[in-house]
């Protein structure tokens, strides 16, 4: 490719510094007594910042701060509900009150409703009236209970000695006649609002009562009990009907079994009312003797004797009247079939009417017992009313204070606060510790790389090398690419022969393609590639740096290529030729620029085209840089990174957090990529002597001297 360029330094601005504070301090430096001095050194202005401000703030405050006085009075609580009904409020036989009635009687005084007392008992002008004057006495008075004892001591703080002491003495006065006095007002209140309720509750009731009888009334409920009478009523029109239908089964039963008698030619004799008929018994008899008396005759007469046909007349006329006898027989039956079945079905008719009469009675009393329960709550309620009225009248008079004051307070002698020294004091310790915990959580969410040990403890990666920065070692600050060329023994340029050393003796073999990435971009990874190429160029290794960033595309623009210059993607889509012998004359160091951009960029660069490109120049060069671009944003990276011997993540110091570089790294496959380590770009040198001592850097001042 003729377009290729020899690494020429670059006339234009140096790679951004990193703003580092003064006071940097790595996360995992272990506290000896070293380290805990250089933490001081390190965060010194923040631990002095923050004394400083806190004796300021102290001695401000003693100075502008007002005066506060305080007054204290002591009352004892009483437990009016112990004591004896004749025990008055000097009754030293009082008992004291339980733990949670104490704290009660605090709240009660530290309440606004005893600030009102208190306002309104005090004469004018010993309370400047105020909207808030009420809080400020809520947020100045205080109770509290001496010790385990049953005396609270109720203090004020005040603006004067006087005024301390007159609210004070007015707040144990009003507290202890707080509890006849709210007792008062609770049972007037409570008296006023029982009477007018007892009117309209006695007319209530009174109405409701009203309701209840007018329903029955209409209902022709006089008793509770009329739904009993008429279940009763229907119980025994049951029976009844019970008792008629088996009545008319039977009659029913008896008639059809005479007529079946008849029927298959019976005579009447013995159908069962026949048989125990005294009358046609009777005949049966006279029909025996007349029959017994023919047979004699005719035995003895002939069939024309005039008393045989006299008896034989007299045996038709008997067996004529059996005969009529079992026709009313029969005729009996059926009669009293037809009365049993009409007295059955009347009682039908009666049980009908019974049972609508019940549903009728049941449907009301859902409304009577409605009725009933309104009326009797109505008059429960007006009961309970007429109770507490009662009570209420009663209890006037019997009111019993629940404090008794046991000494008054006196006016102060010196003010509460402010305490000068012991404000000062305490400021001035509070701004060391507040200094000291902001150093240590400022280091505890440090999450940058800054030493040797945090790559190699911390991420678990090898430390190849720290490229200082280059205004640490370079007063002037030149280029960094001006520093390598033009400087060869500097400290700058002795990094990357480090850097270089470090890559050989973390692979098994050469390393001959090196690729440098990142985890995110700005890291200096470009920078570093550049410089690194000078510098084995520099050492006798023909030396191959290719720019593989798309998206930056920072060795082409660090040699003034545009993207109009055929480059990469030229060479790899064909367009452009590459003449290997011509590249490289007798140059040791030759630069093949990314190209023009196309839609197929990233395709050709981690596609295979890339690949046999890699293997054409290992037979001509001993060194191939590859700037790779960042790894977390460019998912081409961990492809390109696979074609590379060796894998080296630049990270800036100080600034690339740890988790930025662990999960980069997690995302270069370990069978397919080959990180040999981490390289630290930007290192402040001048600083570095306040981390770990395990950092080469620590010692730069004791060698720098080598450099000059």
């Amino acid at each position: 490719m003729s377009g290729s360029r020899e690494l020429v330094a670059k006339q234009g601005e140096t790679p951004a510094i990193a703003n580092l504070g003064e006071h940097a301090l790595v996360t995992s430096d272990r506290l000896d007594l070293v380290g805990t001095v250089s933490f001081l050194r390190r965060r010194l202005g923040i631990i002095l910042g923050c004394a400083a401000i806190g004796l300021v703030a102290g001695g401000a405050f003693s100075v502008l701060s007002h005066k506060i006085w305080r007054a204290e009075a002591t009352v004892m609580v009483l437990d009016t509900a112990k004591q004896s009904p004749g025990s008055g409020p000097d009754d030293t036989t009082a008992t004291v009150p339980e733990t949670q009635l104490v704290d009660t009687q605090t709240a009660i005084i530290e309440s606004q409703d005893m600030a009102v007392r208190v306002v309104q008992a005090l004469p004018a002008g010993i309370l400047m009236p105020s909207p808030v004057l009420y809080d400020t006495l809520m947020h100045r008075i205080a109770a509290r209970r001496n010790s385990q004892t049953y005396a609270l001591t109720i203090s004020y703080d005040a603006p004067t000695a006087k005024q301390a002491q007159m609210v004070v003495n007015e707040y144990a006065r009003q507290y202890a006649k707080w509890q006849v006095t709210t007792e008062q007002e609770r049972n007037l209140r409570l008296r006023k609002q029982v009477e007018g309720r007892l009117d309209k509750l006695r007319q209530q009731a009174q109405a409701d009562t009203e309701a209840l009888q007018h329903y029955r009334i209409a209902h022709n409920l006089l008793s509770t009990s009329g739904a009993s009478l008429a279940e009763q009523e229907i119980s025994v029109y049951n029976q009844e009907v019970s008792k008629a239908r088996a009545a008319a089964v039977e009659d029913r039963a008896r008639l059809d079994t005479a007529i079946e008698q008849l029927r298959k030619g019976s005579s009447g004799d013995d159908v069962g009312e026949a048989l125990d008929s005294p009358v046609i018994s009777s005949l049966r008899a006279q029909e025996g003797q007349l029959a017994g008396q023919v047979a004699n005759l005719e035995a003895r007469y002939g069939p024309n004797h005039p008393v045989l046909i006299q008896n034989r007349n007299q045996l038709q006329e008997v067996r004529s009247r059996i005969q009529a006898e079992i026709g009313r027989v029969m005729s009996n039956l059926q009669a009293k079939r037809n009365v049993s079945q009409e007295r059955l079905g009347s009682l039908d008719a009666s049980l009908a009417g019974a049972r609508a009469k019940l549903a009728d009675n049941n449907a009301a009393m859902v409304g009577l017992s409605g009725l009933e329960r309104a009326a009797a709550a109505s008059q429960g309620i007006y009961d309970t009313y007429l109770g507490s009225y009662k009570q209420l009248l009663a209890a006037e008079g019997s009111e019993r204070p629940m404090a008794r004051i046991l000494s008054f307070a006196s006016e102060p002698t010196k003010p509460l606060s402010p305490n000068i020294p012991l404000v000062v004091a305490l400021a001035v310790v509070i701004g060391l510790g507040v200094g000291v915990v902001g150093a240590y959580v400022t280091d505890a969410l440090f999450l940058g790389i800054t030493t040797a040990y945090d790559v190699e403890h911390n991420l678990a990666e090898n430390y190849l090398a720290s490229i200082p920065l280059l205004s640490s070692v370079h007063a002037e600050r030149p280029p960094a690419l001006s520093a390598v060329q033009d400087s060869p023994r500097s400290a700058f340029t002795e990094a990357f022969r480090v850097l270089g050393t470090a890559i050989d003796q973390s692979t098994t073999g050469r390393a001959q393609v090196i690729a440098l990435t990142s985890a995110l971009p700005g890291e200096g990874k470009t920078m570093t590639s550049c410089c690194l190429a000078h510098v084995l160029a520099e050492g006798g290794a023909r030396t191959l740096l290719i720019d593989c960033d798309m998206r930056r595309r920072g060795i082409s623009r660090q040699f003034n290529v545009g993207p109009d210059h055929p480059g990469l993607i030229e060479i790899l889509d064909g367009t452009a030729a590459l003449e290997i012998d011509h590249l490289i004359q007798d140059r040791m160091l030759c630069v093949i620029p990314l190209g023009a951009n196309s839609a197929d960029s990233e395709r050709l660069l981690t596609g295979p085209l890339f690949a046999q490109l890699l293997d054409r120049m290992r037979g001509k060069f001993d060194r191939i840089i590859l700037d790779l671009p960042p790894i977390l944003p460019i998912a081409a990276t961990r492809t390109l990174a696979t074609r590379a011997d060796a894998v080296v993540m630049v990270a800036k110091w100080r600034e690339t957090s740890s988790f930025a570089i662990r999960t980069a790294r997690s995302r270069l496959p370990k069978n397919l990529v080959n990180v040999v380590g981490v390289a630290l770009n930007q290192v402040d040198l001048t600083k570095r002597a306040y981390f770990t001592r395990e950092d080469p850097a620590f010692y730069y001042n004791k060698y720098s001297e080598y450099y000059t």
